[in-house]
């Protein structure tokens, strides 16, 4: 016999957010009480590694998320691709955050979809 369990942090979202062309970096993201566990680089982005920057306000002053060792934490990732947070404690807590790319997106706007999950 099958039951059903119902689990809190068993719900998945989406979100995107856009590099323009030209640009480093996205516009804020409202994480809204869910928690980042990847993300889709779509086949046009050109940037070969991500960081993310954080508030603690939306329209607060975004700086660098570390590693914990003194390093910007930094996600290696490459177009066409899903990328996973390998370090959730970098993540964890955050709720206004910014990614920022290597270099320069240059051909098209680059809309990436941010894979979370309900805390």
């Amino acid at each position: 016999m099958t039951s059903e369990k119902n689990y809190s942090n068993d719900k998945f979202y989406d979100l995107t957010t856009t590099i323009a062309v030209g640009q480093t970096d996205s516009s804020a993201i409202d994480l809204c009480g869910l928690e980042l566990v990847g993300l889709f680089i779509p086949s046009n982005f050109t940037a070969t590694a991500i960081s993310i920057q954080t508030a603690p306000a939306s329209g607060g002053t975004y700086v660098t998320a570390q590693d914990g060792y003194g390093s910007t934490y930094s996600i290696t990732v490459s177009a066409n691709k899903y990328v996973p947070i390998s370090n959730y404690n970098v993540v964890a807590g955050l709720r206004f955050i910014k990614l920022i790319a290597g270099t320069a997106q240059s051909s098209t706007d680059a809309v990436i979809t941010l894979a979370l999950r309900s805390l």
